[in-house]
């Protein structure tokens, strides 16, 4: 399960300082099913080299967007609020090395690849700042007015660890630097149709796990990731 947020702020051509408009939105919460694998080389010319992964894909399930356009371009200002949902997929594959290795202790390098697919359908519209024209009076709930895809293709490079604090608890951890590209589309159904928009930019990935081992065939874990984005983008519209 997660909670995620997406924002983006615009800027005019002439005025690059100058904000436009912005699109904020907050409280995506999800749920996905995961697969994963890492395999070792324990001997040969491959020792101490990993390959490790994930592929994973789930839903959308609640969320808000808050649309808000600025003076001079709006006048008065406006701020909507919509209600959002969509899906998600997404994938990882990483190459490693294992620097060091001991009983209970090791500690890898590795580099790869992440893929990420949102898309979001934001139903119905509720002025809540002060414009009288946009949304008001509101849409209904279940009219769909947005509809915002994102993909971002991930290069990453980073550090893993692993240590076994009992015979049984094993603690895992990675964070990695990310350079990414994104290509977003954001179809506005009532006013300009679908407006395209890609860039580049650079981030950060995280993640930590805790792990039980119940037996020799099976464990228990629990744990966390945070994925971070900023890219500059050029939008057709």
């Amino acid at each position: 399960f997660s909670s995620a947020k997406n924002r983006y702020s615009y800027f005019a051509d002439s005025t690059p300082s100058t904000e436009v408009s912005r699109l904020s939105y907050g409280g995506l919460a999800g749920h996905s099913g995961e697969v994963f694998f890492r395999v070792d080389a324990l001997d040969g010319p491959l020792t101490n080299m990993f390959v490790k992964g994930f592929v994973g894909a789930g839903k959308i399930t609640s969320g808000k967007l808050f649309d808000e356009d600025f003076q001079p371009f709006v006048d008065p200002s406006s701020k909507t609020s919509s209600s959002a949902r969509g899906n998600l997929q997404y994938a990882s594959i990483d190459l490693g090395y294992n620097l060091l290795q001991i009983d209970r202790f090791r500690f890898g390098a590795f580099v790869g690849y992440h893929h990420w697919l949102e898309t979001v359908d934001v139903r119905g519209c509720t002025q809540i700042g002060g414009n009288p024209f946009i949304c008001a009076p509101a849409l209904p709930a279940n009219l769909k007015v947005i509809t915002e895809q994102d993909r971002w293709e991930t290069g990453r490079a980073g550090i893993s660890v692993e240590a076994r604090l009992l015979d049984r608890l094993t603690w895992q951890a990675e964070i990695a630097y990310a350079w990414t590209t994104q290509h977003a589309t954001d179809t506005h159904y009532l006013t300009f149709g679908r407006d395209p928009a890609s860039g580049r930019g650079q981030g950060f990935q995280t993640e930590s796990t805790l792990k039980y081992q119940l037996n020799d065939s099976f464990e228990i874990g629990i744990g966390g990731r945070w994925w971070h984005f900023n890219t500059d983008a050029i939008d057709s519209f």
